[in-house]
């Protein structure tokens, strides 16, 4: 259990097994030693462990945090503000790969409440995609023009933000707000000078807006999106969408080969 622990949050924070040796003032060696379970850490490196990762001692020696099927979120915060541990239910496919979940549009609403949910998430549709940054994504179905090129019906994949102070200023987020639901928009300004973001679009139709920070419930960085021909947007459901999405997969891997 402590082995899968240390590995799981370890690469949640993005850290190399030195980099974590170096926070710990050990050998490389010495901590690989502690993931390959062939030794246990000390008392006091497991206390440091537990505070960096801000888990009880118990918690990381006895509760299973990464373990398949689901990653359960816990109960402390519902913000993105909040220091603790955000760790997010995620499906797992037969070969051990995250999967990608897609939230179509008419699910939107429902996954504001429903988003830390084990049964919600899996009951979402899913894919995968292969040659992504290490890191949790999930996949949005968009509505609206705001944010040209992107139409009504594509689809924009992001990557999980762990803490308010990754957003950057300038870069594109699908945001998971209190009330508005799920938004795809530009940030213009970060939450270290306010407890505000200021969000605006990119079809200057539409005006800037701001949002507190402590309603924003999840943000996901924008990797990548999936367009569709419109002929197809109307005659194609979501889930020929997502069997598109695997064919040009395929077509891609038989063309490498």
């Amino acid at each position: 259990m402590l082995r899968s622990n240390l590995k799981y949050l370890r690469e949640k924070k993005n850290l190399t097994q030195s980099e974590l040796a170096q926070i710990l003032e050990v050998s490389r060696s010495t901590y690989a030693n502690y993931e390959k379970e062939q030794s246990d850490p000390p008392a006091s490196q497991l206390l440091k462990l537990a505070q960096f990762y801000k888990v009880s001692t118990d918690e990381l020696m006895t509760k299973d945090i990464g373990a398949p099927l689901f990653r359960k979120t816990p109960e402390a915060s519902d913000s993105i503000l909040s220091d603790s541990i955000r760790v997010l239910p995620i499906t797992i496919s037969a070969n051990q790969n995250p999967n990608i979940e897609l939230v179509p549009a008419k699910a939107i609403a429902g996954y504001v409440t429903g988003m830390r949910e084990a049964s919600f998430i899996s009951e979402l549709p899913r894919f995968y995609l292969p040659k992504l940054p290490e890191g949790t994504y999930r996949a949005f179905e968009i509505e609206g023009d705001s944010m040209p090129p992107i139409q009504e019906g594509y689809i924009v994949v992001g990557r999980f933000v762990e803490h308010a102070r990754d957003l950057k200023s300038g870069q594109r987020y699908i945001l998971v707000l209190r009330d508005k639901g799920v938004v795809f928009k530009k940030v213009i300004s970060e939450l270290e000078s306010s407890k505000k973001l200021i969000l605006a679009s990119d079809n200057t139709e539409y005006l800037p807006y701001s949002v507190a920070a402590k309603d924003v419930l999840e943000a996901w960085e924008f990797k990548a999106f999936i367009g569709f021909p419109d002929k197809l947007d109307m005659n194609y459901i979501l889930l020929d969408k997502l069997d598109l999405i695997q064919q040009q997969i395929a077509l891609l891997n038989f063309a490498k080969a």
